[in-house]
């Protein structure tokens, strides 16, 4: 990201992975004064944000869990109608009755889950 931008980052990054390292990478690649999006769930471990650093760079960090629900008028329209293609996002496919079972395995990154959609 800094050498597209030529050093300088991103006016805004979105973590919506939700890892610490997924974090790490988006407070690096930022511009000073630049924001952080986190709308990635993380798990319940502490994590050590570099404060002093994000006050330095004033950095504004917004972390809040996506409006899905607002989305989904327009978005399912386009997912059905094949203009959005999401595949490469997603590590796994598997059944809704499995939710659990996925979002266990995405929380543990078993099998370096991080995304798996769950389907009818």
């Amino acid at each position: 990201m800094l050498e597209a931008t030529d050093g300088l980052g991103a006016h805004c990054v979105i973590d919506a992975v939700g890892t610490d390292a997924s974090l790490d990478d988006a407070l690096a690649c930022v511009r000073t004064g630049g924001t952080v999006s986190v709308i990635g769930v993380h798990d319940l471990t502490p994590y050590p944000l570099p404060a002093l650093m994000c006050l330095l760079r004033s950095l504004t960090l917004r972390m809040t869990t996506a409006p899905v629900q607002q989305t989904w008028p327009e978005l399912i329209p386009l997912l059905q109608s094949g203009r959005l293609c999401v595949d490469g996002i997603f590590t796994a496919a598997m059944p809704l009755a499995s939710a659990p079972q996925a979002y266990a395995a995405a929380l543990a990154r078993a099998d370096d889950h991080l995304k798996i959609r769950l389907e009818p």
